[in-house]
């Protein structure tokens, strides 16, 4: 890199930075690739920006001046790093594509790039309203954005996010609710009052700790009576006639082993279900779907998850929790009864046990008695 100086006005100066030759895309000729920099102030002090900006550039470290907004930025690593990755599930595109325009957007839309900081950041932070939890996940997706825009794109020297102080932490299970065995046994008889298709959705929905999601998306093939199983394989992303499904959370599948109780109560359902096509004729679409409504279609997750849901808990008469927390009581009562994290972890479908002792630490003490009661007995002279 060369560099030399073109007086402006009185205290103007400009720096033309002679950074090799290009091709010149109308004459197809070679050409000096010159940057232009405006700077204020002495000669001097434009000379010392100019060999700091070749210094920078000598080492690797030089970032071309850009007037690019953050925002501007931020909908430009959605469109082509988030929208067409192959490595991001279909609901986690939605994701970081909903809280970019919601939330970091309108936030940090208008400061230019190169002039965003990690007080920016921190204030968005210590200001907001919303809970740590959803506050870790924007820190998460603003530091990817960043970090690409600083190592993939060289418009930045350093990433912000990475200068924060404190960063949100989400608190673990401070809006964890499980049910007890009394509290999920109540439950259950409400949801078998409700239907048959009712108490073997919710049946297996806590004994295997499946996704809102997995448990919508179970298709009979997915279903081994004979041995006790159901694997894995997809989460319903969108119901309706034309149902998408999208590979499960983490990308893989699992099997998972159910009792012989819930093996009797999927024949039933299944059973009720072949009468109930017998009756449609062609109004049911048969699509392989294990819970569906009379027309075939998968059933809404929103129906199962939050009205019909809420209705069954007012009618057993136990407290309120979200649907998801039917997972965390599946893992709390497994925990509680010495089985291994390993075989939790694997029910769940969590990427690696760390997460599942992490996020199960509450049932610790309970499970610490126990060893110390087992202790105590067997070192009893």
């Amino acid at each position: 890199m060369r560099g030399h100086l073109t007086k402006r006005g009185k205290s103007s100066w400009s720096i033309v930075l002679t950074l090799g030759r290009v091709i010149d895309p109308k004459t197809g000729k070679s050409k000096p690739n010159q940057k232009w920099i405006t700077v204020q102030g002495t000669k001097k002090q434009a000379e010392e920006k100019m060999n700091e900006l070749i210094y920078e550039y000598n080492r690797g470290e030089f970032v071309e001046p850009s007037s690019i907004t953050t925002g501007e930025w931020l909908e430009k690593w959605i469109k082509v790093y988030v929208a067409n990755s192959t490595k991001k599930g279909v609901r986690t595109r939605e994701t970081y594509t909903s809280v970019v325009r919601r939330h970091l957007i309108p936030a940090f839309g208008n400061i230019p790039l190169q002039n965003l900081t990690a007080s920016h950041i921190q204030y968005y932070y210590n200001t907001s309203k919303l809970s740590s939890s959803t506050l870790e996940q924007h820190h998460a997706i603003l530091h990817q954005a960043l970090k690409v825009a600083s190592r993939n794109e060289r418009l930045m020297n350093v990433n912000p996010a990475e200068l924060v102080v404190e960063k949100p932490v989400a608190e673990k299970n401070l809006d964890m609710e499980v049910w007890t065995q009394d509290e999920v046994r109540r439950f259950l008889k409400a949801a078998r009052e409700a239907g048959l298709q009712s108490e073997a959705f919710y049946t297996l929905t806590i004994e295997s700790g499946m996704r809102r999601g997995e448990i919508c998306g179970l298709k009979w093939e997915d279903v081994d009576l004979a041995g006790g199983k159901v694997s894995v394989k997809r989460t319903l992303l969108k119901a309706g006639s034309n149902p998408e499904t999208g590979p499960p959370k983490c990308g893989r599948g699992r099997a998972i082993a159910i009792s012989p109780q819930t093996v009797a109560l999927l024949k039933r359902h299944k059973a009720e279900q072949n009468a109930l096509k017998l009756r449609q004729g062609e109004a049911y679409a048969d699509k392989g779907f294990v819970f569906t409504k009379d027309s075939g279609d998968p059933i809404q997750m929103n129906n199962f998850g939050q009205r019909s849901f809420a209705d069954l808990i007012k009618e057993a008469g136990v407290k309120k929790i979200r649907f998801h927390d039917l997972r965390h009581t599946c893992a709390t009562l497994l925990l509680e009864a010495d089985t291994h994290p390993k075989v939790v972890q694997e029910r769940l479908g969590h990427a690696n046990i760390s997460l599942t002792l992490d996020t199960y630490s509450h049932v610790s003490p309970t499970m610490q008695k126990g060893a110390a009661q087992f202790l105590g007995n067997a070192l009893q002279i």
